[in-house]
């Protein structure tokens, strides 16, 4: 799949709930290119055990690259 489509689908929610599923965590998933030269979906979660390699969707097998220690912004306080 292109990068376009990749990014397509994450518009839809079946996609973060078949790579995130039901946890209860900050994270941020977006595309990026899998050093196999596919395009994959790069999920940055805090811990990153326990979440899927790859994901089939629409047809497609698409690889997930999972990072640890990500951490949810904190909005700034206003200063005013």
């Amino acid at each position: 799949m292109t990068s376009e489509e990749l990014a397509d689908l994450l518009d839809e929610p079946e996609t973060h709930r078949r790579i995130v599923g039901h946890r209860d965590v900050p994270y941020a998933l977006g595309v990026t290119k899998a050093p196999s030269g596919a395009f994959a979906f790069l999920l940055r979660v805090p811990d990153p055990s326990g979440f899927p390699k790859r994901v089939t969707l629409h047809g497609h097998t698409v690889p997930v690259i999972v990072e640890g220690g990500f951490r949810a912004p904190v909005p700034m306080r206003s200063t005013s």
